[in-house]
């Protein structure tokens, strides 16, 4: 299933494989500008200071039934990064909880150190290609903003 050992040997939950059990379809989410809004600048792997996109949990609790959601991100590549994810996370489900969230709800998002083979990947840094070259003109791409850097 999810778990698996990383590069210490220590024991987090990990996408490594599809098991048995696991046959809803993968969706991979980014996690700063996805699930954590991301308004201030980088500042490392195990750094998280904003605050959650609303509705996240909401479409999260909706969702869980018919996808496994795997979260995997620029921080995802060390240790420290995803277990600041972990714990970001985890504020923010406590959170939601008591501002009212259904307490029949339990969550469960996996956490992956490479790219999954995912059904659909939902990133605020991408352009869905359909696959038509010429339709990716560098000007397009050089104004591209995420949703949260656009004009309003």
């Amino acid at each position: 299933m999810g778990g698996g050992g990383n590069q210490n040997g220590s024991q987090v939950n990990v996408y490594l494989d599809l098991g048995p059990e696991d046959t809803k379809p993968i969706i991979c989410l980014d996690f700063d500008g996805v699930i954590h809004l991301y308004s201030e600048p980088w500042k490392g792997p195990g750094i998280i200071e904003d605050g959650m996109v609303p509705g996240f949990l909401d479409w999260a609790a909706e969702a869980q039934k018919y996808f496994r959601l795997v979260i995997y991100s620029a921080r995802s590549r060390t240790d420290e990064g995803i277990q600041a994810m972990r714990i970001w996370l985890h504020a923010r489900m406590i959170e939601w909880y008591e501002a009212g969230g259904s307490l029949t709800v339990q969550f469960n998002f996996e956490f992956a150190y490479e790219k999954p083979k995912a059904f659909l990947t939902i990133d605020d840094r991408a352009i869905q290609f359909d696959g038509d070259w010429s339709a990716m003109g560098t000007k397009q791409l050089l104004s591209f903003k995420p949703w949260n850097k656009r004009a309003l």
